[in-house]
Formats: C-alpha cells, structure tokens, sequence
C-alpha cells in the first residue's frame, strides 16, 4: 500500500484596502446611496476608529476638504428608529463619531453625516439629519475588496 502524502501550502492572504470617491455635485441621501449604486459602489461604512481615521486622511486630501464640509455617510435608522445601521451590511452601527447632543432622536432625522466646521467646534463629528431635505456631498466606497488566495 503506498501512503500518498500531501503537502498543503498555506499562503498568506491580502485584504484590498478600501477605495473612496466623491462625485463632484452634492445630493440627499437616497440620490447619492442611488448614485453610489450605479456605480457598483455604496455609500460609506465606517465600522471602526482606524475606518474613521482612514476616511478623514482621504477627504483631507481632496477639493472638497474645507473648514465648513459634510458629506453623507451610509448608516440611518430609517428601519427603527434610533437603531442605525450601514446601509451596506445591515450591521449595526457599534462605532460612532456622534457630536454631543447627537443623535437627536427625531423622528424626522435618520441620516447621518459627516461634518468638518471648526467655526462650530465640530471636527470630523457625526449628525442625524434629514435625508431628503438637505444636500451634501457623499462619499461611495468600494466593497469589492475580497480574499486573495
């Protein structure tokens, strides 16, 4: 009887780091996850203090960085009120950046964004506004990022 043996190799593998873009006009929420979309893209998930930190790095280095910006991020509560979660995955939203007093927990409010305006003491703090009434600028991420082997 001949013992056939079989070396399994194990290969490391990489994780894509994630890719940003921001289109050049400014929407409510539902047009830019919309539009995200149609790019084979979603709004942005920022699930962890190194997501944010990453996030704020790449506007920083964009034409819309400002001393008074906000931009769309992907998590609302539009499901339950006062339980966000990212658009994307569903997933609840268990890091936050809320500003004080934020969220509000108005019924009317169930979108958050991204806000930058040191005229009002806010840096890279989050807000839940009103997804339809109010215009900003949004950033679509792509999550294709998989595995390689």
């Amino acid at each position: 009887m001949k013992l056939v043996v079989f070396l399994v190799a194990l290969l490391p593998f990489t994780v894509q780091a994630k890719k940003y873009f921001i289109p050049n006009f400014k929407a409510n929420w539902h047009k830019a996850l919309e539009f995200c979309i149609s790019l084979d893209m979603n709004l942005v998930t920022v699930e962890s203090r190194q997501d944010h930190d990453d996030l704020v790095k790449f506007v920083q280095k964009t034409d819309k960085f400002s001393n008074a910006t906000r931009f769309w991020l992907g998590a609302s509560d539009l499901a339950e009120e006062g339980v966000y979660t990212w658009v994307l995955n569903s997933r609840l939203a268990t890091f936050t950046n809320w500003a004080e007093g934020e969220p509000t927990g108005n019924d009317s409010e169930n979108c958050v964004e991204m806000i930058h305006n040191t005229y009002v003491n806010r840096v890279w703090t989050w807000n839940d506004i009103d997804c339809r009434g109010f215009q900003a600028y949004f950033i679509c991420e792509d999550r294709q990022s998989i595995a390689q082997f």
